[in-house]
């Protein structure tokens, strides 16, 4: 059994746990997930890890409630106990001394950042984190964010917190600024391409790590295959992180849904700096 040592509630929607895990904690890398199961014969409910503490041995997760079970697994309080935790799972994301890095998450991708930009500023870059959302509700773990980030761009479409603006406008301003070695995009499909869409402008290498906010009772099948560059590729097994510039955004954004109200305004912006999808 693993413990639930500490609950908190970041949204409505979405909650923090510390949860007491195994020696194997220590095997967890950036990019990775575990798999909760409440019970014996429950769903399997994927997590991205966000934090190891090996002297507590302890691991914080961020839930998201969106179904029966992982509102089931959101209603959990501390002193509660889990079935199990399995894993880790997918490949680790690849975090060297790039130099300096613009890491680009929206919406529930920013839970997955976490642990990617505290290996990136541990590595020695230079982190700018740009976080885009409608409304100041939409902008996630702030505080945490700003912690481990040597730069922070709040975008909303609104103006209601931070600048007004997408994207767009902070990535292709920050590329004509800066000298940009790497680009991390975390969040739905078309977050990742629209990103992608400006980096290929400048030639920016960019990774992306995908928010699909799903789960599978069958155990993470079948919607989890996606194409990529003409190869299959499991979710389940290889991770939500890939190499940014291939083919097959058009199955992914079918699959993993896009950011409504947001692309036609990003649309008319990838035209006019004359940059093609």
């Amino acid at each position: 059994m693993s413990k639930i040592v500490a609950k908190r509630s970041v949204s409505e929607s979405v909650v923090k746990f510390e949860i007491k895990a195994s020696g194997a904690i220590k095997e967890i890398k950036p990019g990775q997930y575990v798999i909760l199961r409440i019970e014996e014969s429950g769903l399997r409910i994927p997590v991205t890890v966000s934090k190891v503490n090996t002297e507590r041995e302890t691991i914080t997760v961020f839930v998201y409630a969106t179904d029966v079970g992982t509102q089931k697994l959101a209603n959990m309080n501390e002193g509660n106990s889990l079935f199990c935790i399995d894993g880790p799972f997918g490949i680790p994301v690849e975090t060297g001394n790039f130099g300096t890095v613009l890491c680009v998450g929206r919406g529930l991708g920013i839970i997955a950042m976490l642990p990617i930009l505290s290996s990136l500023r541990t590595s020695g870059n230079r982190v700018i984190a740009v976080l885009p959302a409608p409304s100041k509700e939409g902008i996630l773990l702030e505080n945490e964010i700003r912690a481990i980030s040597d730069e922070v761009i709040i975008l909303t479409e609104d103006g209601s917190w931070g600048e007004k603006g997408l994207i767009c406008h902070a990535a292709r301003a920050l590329n004509a600024e800066s000298k940009i070695n790497q680009v991390f995009a975390f969040g739905s499909a078309k977050t990742i391409k629209e990103t992608n869409s400006l980096t290929r402008k400048y030639n920016v290498p960019m990774q992306a790590v995908l928010f699909s906010g799903k789960t599978d009772e069958g155990g993470l099948n079948s919607i989890f295959r996606v194409s990529i560059c003409s190869d299959g590729k499991s979710l389940c097994v290889d991770g939500v992180n890939f190499n940014a510039y291939l083919n097959g955004y058009e199955e992914l954004i079918q699959r993993f849904g896009s950011n409504a109200g947001q692309e036609n305004h990003c649309a008319e912006v990838l035209q006019e700096a004359n940059i093609s999808c």
